[in-house]
């Protein structure tokens, strides 16, 4: 009996080695704090999309929080021939040559759209990105038609998806 009860924990021990307490940690990191609440991402991934116009390239930043239902949108629009995800993004309509965002946090229960001047990506390599907005952003809470406060960026590695459109 004893010899079963060894083997037992002996698995069982196995077992819960492999798991990883990682395994819910998004590699993002998110200051974000959106009309007093936190957003706090456990999963981010990019993608590219059909842009506008020939001369201009689109990427889809996807951060989210799956277990509250968050997804934080970061659409970037670029001239084709930069080489590298960096710069200094306006909010707004702007042109084809023009380094252009929108942003939104679609909740379970709101949608909000982010509003400022500037957001400021940088390239880190390997897949990793930082965002921090600059200048006055706010944003329009769309379902309780009014604006709310924003502040914050983030920060991490995300994973590299294919999206067939």
């Amino acid at each position: 009996m004893n010899k079963i009860t060894l083997l037992f924990l002996v698995l069982l021990g196995f077992i819960t080695s492999c798991s990883s307490d990682d395994d819910d940690k998004s590699g993002v990191n998110s200051s974000i704090i959106i009309d007093g609440m936190k957003f706090t991402p456990n999963k981010g991934l990019y993608y590219y999309q059909t842009a506008s116009f020939d001369s201009q390239k689109k990427v889809v930043f996807l951060i989210s929080n799956e277990k509250e239902d968050e997804n934080f949108y970061i659409d970037i629009a670029f001239p084709s021939s930069q080489k590298d995800l960096s710069g200094i993004y306006d909010f707004g309509p702007g042109t084809a040559n023009e380094l252009l965002v929108s942003c939104e946090l679609i909740t379970s229960k709101t949608r909000y759209s982010i509003q400022g001047y500037t957001l400021k990506l940088t390239d880190l390599g390997d897949s990793k990105f930082s965002f921090e907005f600059t200048n006055p952003v706010a944003a329009f809470d769309i379902v309780k038609n009014k604006q709310v406060s924003f502040k914050g960026g983030l920060e991490g590695k995300f994973e590299f998806t294919v999206i067939k459109e």
